[in-house]
């Protein structure tokens, strides 16, 4: 019995044959899928495509870039004259009317005797007091000689006064000369008198009538004079009129050298309209160079708040964009696009696509020169990163785009866009089916034929 237990292996031959075949892998029975299944799923894949291909479009965008200005434009604030900036009445942000101080500039120049526009000063009012002097002593001239022109011309008057009285009864005396000699003819011819008393009467009459003549004679005399003398008096006013106008015109000119004088020693930098001063470049105490920019202005919009005291501080600029595109990109560009717009200090993956619409599009191109020069190298740097294929020296057009909204929503809180923040923006130009856009090679030959 134990013997034959013994004979007896451990495990059932089954087992050893299962172990002996275990390099070949586990059997798994295989379960076939539905072939209706799979051709339900082939046919919704395939309507699927014919519907995308002919209900589906796609829209050709064109990628340029740009930079946000405001709508008026900005004014750039320069100096005509380099010198030490003194002081800024003004500062960012804030709003100013037209004509208000911006800054003061000392031009001063110290020479061997002191700082030379106070010497210069000084000779120009030496200069002014003599011609202000020479100004009224003229006038007291003028004033002493038509005095004696009125006085002379008073007893003119007087004199011809009086020659009218002497002619006035000169003339009685020949009006009775002349009775007196008609009277003695008339007795001399009824032989009452002789000849000679008649004679005598005759000569008394010439004597008369000499007299009358040379009275007359020496009344127009007077009135000559006296015309003359009106005339001299007129001439006088004329002379000193044409002294005055040399006078004051020299006095002008020196008043205008003063001005440039003093402007040599010190300046005043105006705003040239209302506006809201922006990027204030340079501090007190600073030296400036001849041209250089002090700060930039921003004008109101178009149509907008008006040049007074009560409202000039809401006169906000609003922004536009300003896309510059190379020519083989801006060729189908019209005004009224849709523009896709992404601020890079606003990444549109956190803060997304913001909208806007195409107003304008410029006929011709701007060389880089011909940019604003101080947009020029952000403009051209931005389009050369951004842009594949853009040359530096190439023309652009400039496009203006109207934006929806003139602020971005960051974190609950709406954020203001500022001018200068430079973009990249989408012009959506023209829509298409997907079989269009397929089909197309063969639509053009089918066209042409």
């Amino acid at each position: 019995m134990a013997s034959s237990l013994a004979s007896q292996p451990l495990f059932r031959p089954e087992v050893t044959t299962a172990h002996s075949q275990q390099w070949l892998g586990t059997i798994r029975l295989a379960q076939p899928i539905s072939s209706w299944l799979i051709a339900g799923i082939a046919t919704v894949i395939a309507t699927s495509l014919v519907a995308y291909v002919s209900l589906g479009s796609v829209t050709k965008k064109t990628r340029v870039t740009g930079i946000t200005l405001p709508i008026g434009g900005s004014i750039s604030i320069t100096t005509a004259n380099a010198g030490l900036l003194m002081r800024s009445y003004v500062s960012e942000g804030q709003a100013v009317r037209a004509g208000q101080i911006l800054f003061e500039l000392s031009t001063e120049r110290q020479g061997d005797h002191g700082e030379i526009t106070s010497l210069i000063a000084m000779q120009l009012a030496t200069r002014q007091q003599t011609l202000e002097t020479e100004q009224r002593l003229r006038l007291a001239q003028h004033n002493e000689k038509k005095q004696a022109f009125a006085k002379r011309i008073s007893n003119l008057n007087t004199e011809v006064s009086q020659l009218e009285q002497e002619i006035i009864l000169m003339q009685k005396r020949h009006d009775m000369a002349q009775v007196s000699v008609n009277k003695y003819q008339t007795l001399q011819s009824e032989g009452y008198v002789s000849s000679a008393q008649t004679q005598q009467k005759q000569e008394d009459l010439i004597d008369v009538s000499a007299r009358m003549s040379i009275l007359q004679r020496n009344k127009l005399q007077l009135q000559a004079n006296l015309l003359a003398s009106h005339a001299e008096q007129a001439a006088l006013d004329n002379t000193l009129a044409t002294d005055q106008m040399q006078l004051q015109r020299a006095l002008a000119s020196l008043q205008q050298e003063v001005a440039e004088n003093r402007n040599r020693k010190a300046s005043l930098i105006t705003a040239s309209q209302a506006g809201t001063i922006t990027t204030l470049t340079s501090q007190a105490g600073q030296n400036i160079n001849a041209g250089q920019v002090l700060a930039t202005l921003i004008p109101p919009p178009p149509g907008g708040a008006q040049n007074t005291d009560k409202d000039i501080g809401s006169a906000n600029s609003l922004l536009e964009v300003h896309l510059y595109a190379p020519s083989r990109t801006a060729g189908f560009v019209a005004g009224g696009q849709h523009v896709l717009i992404r601020y890079q200090a606003f990444p549109y993956q956190k803060f997304g696509l913001q909208q806007g619409t195409v107003t304008d599009v410029s006929k011709t191109p701007f060389a880089p020169g011909e940019l604003p020069a101080n947009l020029a190298s952000t403009i051209l740097s931005n389009a050369q990163q951004n842009v594949l294929g853009f040359n530096s020296n190439e023309a652009l057009y400039r496009i203006k785009v109207k934006l929806d909204k003139q602020s971005i929503s960051a974190y609950g809180l709406p954020q203001a866009l500022k001018p200068g923040m430079t973009l990249e923006a989408d012009v959506l130009q023209e829509r298409r089916k997907i079989w269009e856009w397929i089909l197309e090679p063969v639509l053009a030959v089918s066209q042409t034929l």
